[in-house]
């Protein structure tokens, strides 16, 4: 649920329809949720306080790289590596290799220890792809050969990831030393130069130590809020291709090194902001490819969640486990509900009349989600997902579309525009199912079915949304308590009888929450396997600011700086916002998680979708501002999935990790232009990069989704980038 909760009223008129509807979907064989134990129906509860982030947290912003002089001598013909495939004798020179070597899909992360800035924000970059990856801390672990070159001769990287080009870190006394000795220096770009490896690094200077990026000074400047923009040249282009060419990257709280490129050198900038440098890629003078940028960064920053993908990609030439989209999903709760009203001037609450969806507010919705999709063709394929609750629906309604009707109107105009939305069971009266039984969790979900079989509604009875999240171990332990937060007492503590009922019902997907930690998965789109009922995967959502109960700007911005303006609730900001300034935070932190590539959806209520002039509408208005800032820095689409799909994915991802995790290996065979892959384990596993039967395509990757069995190996067709 996003922003605040309180009671659902449900008004005469609509109880009326809801008594209508009971004797007929018991016709059609449905158990009552009178049966058994009183269910605690959706007028008799209160909705809990949830709440989603206001802004990305904040890291100490970096600082200047020491600056030391010299620089470390490459030994091009250093002999650390085995000879490579057809070869015989000692001799191994890069110009020497017969046969290209073989190469495993994984990425080696060089830091200098566990406080490295840049450890964090590359562990999170593939940890959202869902890369198979290994984190080397220069200052206590030794790099040797072995460390890069399997015994049988295949690489073990085909990534090198520096969260600088230097690694110095302070020994003491103001003496500051590399992760790496120069030996090791050398072990490194040897792997490099000899497998053909490339290396990105997060953050490098002007200079020659340990090696020279072909950078000159320009000027340094610590930066703070207030953004540094940054541009891509065709370089750039060519290297970050998943976004816009016109892109203006903003750099914020960091550290920036202005560069200019060495005449003579071969360099080339991938991202700049005037005419410095802030990115360069370069290729040494032993052939190694480099990419690396000029300033700090911290995994909580857009400008990471920019480049710092990009980067790995390049790295990897596109081959690696896992892969990476942009989506947006928005589900609307309470279809067919009623909901509280947040009033001005002094934000009172008012259920008597409670608020209503009108005709017009569905048929503006549609019109709406239509413009939106011709406005950002990125997103052309953007539909609603509806979570209805059927008790409330008018059965006698016929099919029939009122343009400008009222409230009387709403279940016509939903099942004449029943096909150009995307329905999802939020169960049939909205209880809380925190205790209910068996019979009564069973006839919530079997109900609402029945209801959207008569109205033609198509839902996938795969998914399931509880009202409030119910039943899944969060609730307040006083009933009557609609002012603080619920208590989360973990999924151990959620109801077994709707668990049970519900996997009985054919329900595999449950709606959860990410603002309750028992609910947050373990990995990045992944989902949580029911501890209670493992054939039932735990699935959450993203909350929104956007509270359940408002209707218009004016309602929102109130309701918002009550509880983030200075003398609010939760105080964050030093002065009230305005509207445009809380829909520019409330769509940042969305931004953030599309750009993360997070496949959850966003939950937003009944009262956002009012028209409340000129067709605009709370859930819209977000939408759009979501829209045209993706639009603004990315080509590739926004995706948009039924929640079937999107509940497969996730189980796809999360059985993804199981089976990297237990040692599923892709090894890249360049000579042969294929990948093999190989598991001891049974499972999905996703691999960018690959070209097998069914593959997917976004923008320039191709990603397949291998059914490994336990112990087996299969060869695909390896689409590398160049």
């Amino acid at each position: 649920m996003s922003g605040v909760a309180g009671k659902f009223i449900h008004s005469r008129s609509v109880r009326l329809a809801s008594a209508l509807c009971v004797p007929l979907l018991l016709i059609a064989g449905a158990t009552p949720a009178s049966a058994g134990t009183s269910v605690k129906a959706d007028g008799d509860h209160q909705h809990a306080v949830l709440r989603g982030a206001v802004a990305a947290p904040k890291a100490v912003p970096g600082k200047p790289l020491p600056k030391v002089s010299g620089t470390v001598a490459v030994r091009p013909s250093l002999p650390l590596l085995p000879a490579p495939r057809g070869l015989t004798g000692p001799t191994r020179t890069s110009t020497a290799l017969l046969v290209p070597p073989k190469l495993q899909l994984r990425a080696l992360i060089v830091g200098v220890d566990a406080a490295d800035w840049g450890v964090a924000t590359w562990k999170q970059t593939v940890d959202r792809v869902g890369a198979a990856y290994d984190v080397l801390y220069s200052k206590t672990a030794p790099l040797t050969a072995a460390d890069l070159v399997g015994v049988d001769g295949v690489g073990k990287y085909n990534a090198i990831l520096l969260t600088s080009s230097s690694l110095l870190y302070d020994a003491g006394g103001g003496s500051f030393v590399s992760g790496l000795d120069a030996t090791e220096w050398n072990t490194l770009w040897a792997y490099e130069r000899d497998f053909a490896v490339r290396q990105a690094v997060l953050y490098t200077s002007y200079g020659a130590w340990p090696e020279d990026y072909c950078l000159t000074a320009s000027s340094e400047v610590s930066v703070g809020d207030t953004p540094l923009s940054a541009t891509l040249p065709a370089a750039g282009q060519a290297l970050f291709d998943d976004l816009k060419t016109t892109a203006v990257v903003k750099i914020q709280q960091s550290y920036v090194y202005k560069t200019r490129i060495a005449a003579g050198c071969a360099a080339s900038s991938i991202l700049q902001s005037g005419a410095d440098i802030l990115g360069v890629q370069t290729t040494s003078t032993d052939g190694r490819e480099r990419a690396a940028l000029t300033f700090t960064s911290n995994q909580y920053l857009m400008q990471s969640n920019l480049l710092a993908y990009g980067l790995f990609r390049w790295a990897s030439r596109g081959m690696y486990l896992g892969d990476q989209k942009h989506y947006l999903q928005v589900d609307i709760d309470d279809w067919f509900n009623s909901a509280d009203h947040y009033t001005l001037p002094n934000g009172t609450i008012v259920t008597d009349p409670p608020y209503q969806v009108s005709g017009h507010d569905a048929y503006n919705l549609r019109q709406r989600m239509n413009n939106l999709r011709s406005w950002f063709p990125l997103a052309n394929g953007f539909t609603f997902s509806l979570a209805y609750n059927g008790a409330d629906a008018d059965l006698t309604a016929v099919s029939g579309c009122s343009p400008n009707g009222g409230i009387e109107t709403l279940t016509a105009t939903s099942r004449c525009l029943r096909t150009y939305f995307r329905w999802l069971n939020h169960t049939y009266t909205h209880p809380e199912l925190n205790f209910t039984t068996y019979a009564e969790s069973a006839a919530e979900i079997t109900q609402n079915r029945t209801l959207a079989t008569t109205f033609s509604m198509s839902q996938p009875n795969t998914v399931l949304k509880t009202g409030e999240y119910s039943g899944l171990g969060v609730y307040n332990p006083d009933p009557n308590d609609d002012v603080n937060p619920p208590t989360d007492y973990g999924l151990g503590a959620s109801n077994l009888n709707f668990l049970q009922a519900a996997r009985d019902n054919g329900v595999q997907y449950v709606h959860g929450n990410m603002s309750f930690a028992s609910h947050v998965p373990s990995c990045f789109n992944c989902g949580i396997d029911h501890p209670l009922e493992p054939s039932i995967m735990i699935v959450p959502d993203w909350p929104t600011n956007i509270a359940y109960h408002t209707t218009t700007p004016d309602e929102q911005t109130h309701f918002y700086n009550g509880f983030y303006g200075p003398n609010g609730r939760f105080p964050f900001f030093p002065v009230d916002q305005t509207y445009a300034q809380m829909k520019d935070y409330e769509t940042n932190v969305a931004l953030s998680h599309v750009a993360t590539g997070s496949i959850y959806t966003h939950t937003f209520h009944i009262a956002n979708v009012k028209d409340y002039g000129g067709g605009e509408t709370l859930v819209t208005d977000w939408a759009h501002m979501v829209m045209q800032k993706y639009s603004a820095l990315y080509k590739v689409p926004l995706l948009c999935l039924d929640w079937a799909t999107l509940a497969t994915n996730v189980k796809n991802r999360t059985r993804h990790m199981a089976v990297k995790a237990a040692g599923a290996k892709a090894v890249y065979d360049p000579s042969t232009g294929t990948i093999e892959v190989s598991s001891p384990t049974a499972g999905p596993l996703i691999v960018t990069g690959a070209s097998a039967a069914g593959y997917t395509t976004y923008g320039a990757e191709r990603t397949s989704t291998l059914t490994m069995a336990a112990g087996g190996t299969t060869t695909v067709i390896a689409s590398p980038r160049s």
